[in-house]
Parts: structure tokens; sequence; C-alpha cells
């Protein structure tokens, strides 16, 4: 029966937001109703996560209350916390930047979800780690859901023993397949570009024979680990950085917003 003290410093975030950005205040006002449905804490939106999420709007043209729906539900896909939500923004906008469509990006980490126990990454890492991933196989054609799930049966069945001891006997003398630690757990993604290195020597019949007894026949599945047999660690880390050479998600909508600015000005002669 009485109201939240976050209330009117939410108003008032509002209120700056409409005044500065494309949108109304009324807009802004559902996009904080609609986080906080989704589950973001008052005390987050104010730290940060609401005009971030705002500024996120502005980038990927989303009214707002498309953006907080998005930030909901990316959040949820990536298992990110309450305090990395910017950080995972600013993720997002780069891989925008780098022609990745921001839906796509949201179907590929909702497909990608149940594989993060499986390498023991989640949240804002796990996010920085495969979004390289995406990038890549994006340019290659492979999009959205279609990575997504590809990456996901990459990482799984590289953990399926069975299939990999299988797989070794074909290897023979040319090298034997570990995409584990050696405890048992996932080793890391430099550890699979490597070891997918080793595949890359062999004859077409043999290589794709290897795939095959590890991975399956799924023609997405063998597109992932094309990619990145083809592109390697180099490629990856290539990715990495031109989206860190990217600017910040603030910057951006600065610069956006400086350009109405002047346009404005220029059209209108006033300030």
């Amino acid at each position: 029966g009485t109201v939240p003290p976050e209330f009117e410093k939410i108003n008032a975030l509002a209120i700056k937001l409409g005044d500065r950005l494309p949108g109304t205040t009324s807009d802004f006002q559902d996009m904080m109703t609609m986080l906080n449905r989704q589950g973001i804490q008052a005390t987050t939106i104010l730290d940060g996560m609401g005009e971030a999420a705002a500024y996120l709007g502005v980038l990927l043209k989303k009214t707002p209350r498309e953006t907080a729906e998005f930030a909901a539900k990316l959040q949820d896909a990536t298992r990110t916390t309450e305090r990395d939500m910017l950080s995972l923004m600013d993720v997002i906008q780069r891989t925008f930047y780098l022609g990745v469509d921001d839906n796509n990006m949201l179907e590929a980490f909702s497909r990608l979800s149940p594989a993060m126990d499986t390498i023991r990454m989640r949240g804002l890492n796990a996010s920085k780690a495969l979004a390289p991933l995406l990038v890549m196989a994006d340019q290659s054609g492979l999009v959205g859901g279609q990575a997504g799930n590809a990456f996901r049966k990459v990482f799984q069945l590289a953990m399926n023993k069975e299939k990999v001891d299988a797989a070794n006997k074909l290897m023979g003398k040319d090298g034997q397949l570990d995409f584990t630690d050696g405890k048992g757990e996932f080793g890391g993604l430099e550890n699979l570009f490597a070891q997918f290195a080793k595949l890359e020597s062999l004859n077409t019949q043999r290589r794709e024979s290897i795939i095959t007894k590890i991975f399956g026949d799924d023609a997405e599945t063998k597109q992932a680990i094309s990619i990145m047999i083809s592109k390697g660690l180099a490629g990856y880390r290539e990715v990495q950085q031109k989206m860190a050479d990217q600017a910040t998600l603030e910057d951006r909508v600065n610069v956006q917003l400086d350009t109405l600015h002047n346009l404005w000005e220029a059209t209108t002669g006033t300030f």
C-alpha cells in the first residue's frame, strides 16, 4: 500500500531520458515498468541498467518497451547477473556494428544456453567468449538460432568420451583429439581450436569421417566446425580485436545525438 522509495527516482530517470533521447517520457516510463516486470530490480535500473537499455534502443532503433523485453530475454538466455547487464548490452551493440542482427544474437544465445553448463561458463564471461564465434558464423551465413544450436552441439558432443575415443581410432598416428582439460571438464575455446587444427592436414575423406564419428551428419553443425577449422584461433582473435576496437555504447549514442542536434540546428537555425 506504499510507493517504493525508488519510484520517484525511476520516474525522474524516465523524464531525463525522454528529454534527451528520441521518445517520450511515457515511453521510458513503460520501459522501466517492463524492466521491473521482467525481474530487473529497481536499484539495478537506477544504477545504469535503465539508461543503458534506453541507449541500446536508440542504436537498435527499438521502442523503449521493445528494448526492455529484449534486454530481459537476453539476460535469461545468457544467465547474466544484474550487475553485469550494462556490459552485456555493450557486447551486443559491438556485435551489431560488426553486422550481426540483434534478434539473431538473442536467438543464438537462447539456443546456446543449455551448453553453458557444459563449457562451465555463463553470464558476461560466456557472452564475451561466445560472441566472436557467433560473429564468425554470421559472416559465413550461419545465423541466429541455427548458429547457436550448431555450437551447442559442438560443445556437448565434444565432451562425449565414447564418440571421441571412436574418432581417435581413426586418427591413429596423426594425433589424438582431447577436448577436455584432462580432468573430464571442457578444456576451453583455445583448446577446441587446437583440436580442430589437428584435422586441417588430413585429407577430406578422413577428416569427414572423423568429424562425423563425433558430431554426426548435421549440416549446420558441420558448417560450424568448418568455420572453426578454416578461420582458426587467429580468426577468432581477429574478431575479438574488432569488437574491442568498437566505440562504447554511450559514445555511439552521444555521437548520434550530436548529429541530430546539428541537423536540427542547420534546418531550423535554432539551438
